[in-house]
Formats: structure tokens, C-alpha cells, sequence
């Protein structure tokens, strides 16, 4: 390199010489280019800006290891060590980064994203899970889950709890509950079969075997036998201290109300429903009582009897 053009690097390395080029050119090397600022090591604001129409694209200032970017990116950018984006930058290729990428502000991406795979749609992600802490998953339309779009046969949605557990599964239109598990609801819980077709209007409940227990159509439930879970039995009817309703009082009360004693009348189970549980028990109550008035009866009738049979004989009936 000759006297003058070192000279000349030396006061542009400086900043004792500007210059200008009045047409579009380039700068090209086989070797590699070295811009140097603030050689002397003094500090400062001292870094290396370009510019473009009088405005900044870019500047890298070493004091603050701040990289003020603003231009457009029309090829592969690599961030190696901590690099800062700051106002508005435009990535019309790709970025690739060899550590993490930290957001802080509003990301807006109007392609697609890939994790660890080429995105085939607007979010894709392979191997790898979705995780919120205490968020929430919001739509201003309809949420649809799509298992099994490669055809692969395993269509299936699994719920699993923090052991990685799975506590319900998802196939084929069938709901499978495991362990013991349960459907709460805080409001009112609706099925609604045969909605759209009143042939299918049928609630079906199976073994696991598949075998049918129990059927729900049209408000009918046809089943084998069901038992209910009560905390008492009217055996206390026969109870030596249980006592018994004269029948003359009997007879008053069904006069007056027009029903038994501790049975609902027929307004009140219309409009409030009966309760099977509660009935049952009534009833067998109402036969034990019967059974015990049936049985005075019958010891009545044998001593009238007897006694007919005493008088009949010429006999004075006993005292």
C-alpha cells in the first residue's frame, strides 16, 4: 500500500476525513473489511453509524453494546452473542440464532412459525409441548381439535394430570374415563342426543364389555334393577313402642285429606316430582302397618268367633 492511501485509511480509522461518493459503488474485497472506530480507546459515543437519505439504518456503539438496527433484513441474519433490535426491523428472510431469543414487547408474526420443523402451518412444533402458567386458551370462534390428520390411526385426545397420568382419553367419538373419575358440573349439565336426527334421541350406558345396562329414550329408563341408597327401613313399625294409628282416626285423616298419613298428596307430587326413595319407604311403612292392623283384626275375629260358637251351644260365653 502506498504513503498516500495509508495516509488516507489512517484519517478515515480517526475520524479526521469524511467522504462521499456522488453515484452508487462498492467496496470490494477478497480479504475481508475492517471499520475501526474509537482507536485511540478513549471512550465515548465514539461507534460506526450508516445512513441512508440522512437517516440512520444502523448503529453499532461498543460503550453500551447497543446495535440500533432500523433497516430492511433482505438475508440471513446470524445473532451469535446479545444483539437489540430496537424501534422497527423487517426480516424478509430468516433468522437464525445459536442461543435463545427474547421477546419483551409485542411479537407480530404474519408467516408461519416452526419449532423444530419446517411450518406447514401458522404455529408448528414438533416433539415439543404447549405450556401456560395460570392463562388461559381464548378464541373468538370455534376451537377445533384435528388428532390424526396424517392418517396415522392414532386419533386420539388424552388428558393427563401432573404425573403425566393419563385420567381421560379421547377416540373415536368415545369419551373413556380412568381411575375414579368424575363429571362435575356447577350449573346445569345438558345431553342432548339426537339432536339433529329424533332416531338417535338414545342415552346408552355399557359395561366394559360393551354390553348394554341401561337405556335412556324418549324420558324412559329401561334397566335390569336399581338400588338406592337409604339410611333407614320402616322394621321400626314393628317395634313394641311404635304406635299405631287408631283406625276411627284413621279414618278422619283420609276424610280430611284425602290421602294416607306421611304420604305426599297428589298436588304436591305434581309439582314437585316424587321422590322414589322416599315413597318406597313410605310404602313398605303403610303395609307393616297394615299387616299389624290386619293381624287386631284377625284376634278380634276369633273371639267373636268363639264366642258365637259359646252361644250357639247354650254355653255362657266366657268372661
Amino acid at each position: 500500500m502506498n504513503k498516500t492511501l495509508s495516509k488516507l485509511v489512517y484519517l478515515l480509522g480517526i475520524g479526521l476525513l469524511s467522504f462521499s461518493l456522488k453515484a452508487q459503488h462498492e467496496i470490494k474485497t477478497v480479504r475481508g473489511i475492517d471499520i475501526k472506530a474509537d482507536t485511540d480507546g478513549k471512550g465515548g459515543l465514539e461507534g460506526i453509524r450508516f445512513f441512508a437519505e440522512n437517516k440512520q439504518l444502523a448503529d453499532f456503539n461498543p460503550k453500551n453494546t447497543i446495535f440500533k438496527v432500523k433497516n430492511f433484513f433482505l438475508k440471513e441474519v446470524i445473532t451469535q452473542d446479545k444483539s437489540y433490535f430496537k424501534d422497527e426491523s423487517y426480516f424478509f428472510k430468516k433468522i437464525s440464532a445459536y442461543g435463545d431469543i427474547k421477546v419483551t414487547g409485542k411479537g407480530i408474526f404474519n408467516s408461519e412459525i416452526g419449532i423444530g420443523i419446517e411450518p406447514q402451518e401458522g404455529l408448528h412444533l414438533s416433539n415439543r409441548n404447549i405450556r401456560v402458567d395460570e392463562g388461559q386458551y381464548q378464541s373468538w370462534g370455534p376451537i377445533e381439535l384435528h388428532p390424526d390428520t396424517d392418517n396415522s390411526g392414532d386419533d386420539t385426545i388424552s388428558f393427563r394430570n401432573s404425573i403425566n397420568e393419563e385420567m381421560a382419553k379421547l377416540q373415536d367419538g368415545v369419551l373413556t374415563l380412568n381411575f375414579n373419575s368424575a363429571i362435575e358440573s356447577k350449573g346445569i349439565l345438558s345431553i342432548c342426543p339426537g339432536k339433529e336426527n329424533s332416531q338417535n334421541d338414545i342415552v346408552l350406558f355399557k359395561n366394559g364389555d360393551n354390553e348394554e345396562m341401561a337405556k335412556l329414550q324418549d324420558g324412559t329408563l329401561t334397566l335390569d334393577q336399581i338400588r338406592l341408597n337409604i339410611t333407614t327401613f320402616p322394621d321400626y313399625v314393628f317395634n313394641s313402642k311404635y304406635t299405631l294409628m287408631p283406625l276411627n282416626e284413621l279414618a278422619s285423616f283420609i276424610e280430611k285429606h284425602k290421602h294416607l298419613p306421611k304420604i305426599p298428596s297428589e298436588k304436591e307430587v305434581v309439582e314437585q316430582g316424587m321422590d322414589v326413595g322416599f315413597i318406597n319407604k313410605i310404602l313398605v311403612e303403610k303395609v307393616e302397618e297394615l299387616t299389624l292392623y290386619t293381624i287386631a283384626q284377625n284376634r278380634k275375629l276369633k273371639l267373636l268367633e268363639e264366642r258365637l260358637n259359646e252361644l250357639e251351644g247354650g254355653n255362657e260365653p266366657k268372661k
